[in-house]
């Protein structure tokens, strides 16, 4: 980037020279590159609390989806939302999520048959099958109560899990970025705030780069 000085030669008429501002460019890039990610961020940090606060509201319970067995109406990746109901409740063709039979996390399956338990008292008997799988579940599910799903964001559970995981990380870098932002503000502000009048002439910086002086010809 360049700036102009402007001055009177010894004969009367305007002379201009051109000289470069150095380190308008790179300090520019980096704002725009903290900008950017201070966007990201901000939309990471709102899609979050709008996730929670829907959550809250609706008395539904979110999960990531971190497996194919239910392409394509559930990809991998997806944040599903499921509302707790009595297992009794749920009919065939009923997309739940319930816990895993002698294993932890849970499992988010079809209802292919449903039926009273006969084991466990005030339970019901699912038997669940991933679109995707060619065969139902090998063990059946007897559970009082089913997530049933009543809502499916592709691709929003991925944003789920890095927050999730990575929180302290996240909270850093946001402040991390905030602090550069101020910084380089403050740092422009600095660099294009008008300065005192100089023997000789008045200098000053115009918000285009362009520094004039303006000197005085002799009588």
């Amino acid at each position: 980037m360049r700036g102009e000085v402007t001055h009177r030669g010894t004969g009367g008429r305007p002379r201009t020279t051109r000289r470069h501002v150095r380190g308008r460019r790179p300090a520019r890039r980096v704002r725009r590159a903290v900008d950017l990610l201070l966007d990201v961020g901000a939309v990471v940090g709102v899609l979050t609390v709008v996730v929670t606060v829907a959550c809250v509201a609706l008395g539904v319970r979110p999960a990531v989806v971190v497996s194919g067995s239910m392409r394509p109406e559930i990809p991998v990746g997806a944040l599903t939302f499921a509302r707790t109901v009595p297992a009794g409740s749920v009919e065939v063709g009923d997309v739940v999520t319930v816990p895993r039979v002698r294993a932890d996390g849970l499992v988010t399956h079809r209802v292919v048959s449903t039926e009273p338990s006969e084991d466990v008292a005030g339970a019901t008997r699912l038997e669940l099958q991933g679109d995707a799988n060619a065969q139902p579940d090998a063990l059946p599910y007897e559970v009082a109560d089913a997530g049933k799903v009543v809502a499916v964001v592709p691709g929003l559970g991925y944003a789920v899990q890095v927050v999730q995981r990575h929180v302290l990380v996240v909270l850093a870098a946001l402040l991390a970025l905030t602090v550069l932002a101020a910084s380089h503000g403050y740092v422009r502000r600095r660099a294009t705030a008008p300065h005192g009048d100089h023997p000789g002439g008045a200098g000053g910086s115009s918000p285009g780069g362009t520094v004039e002086r303006q000197e005085a010809s002799p009588r």
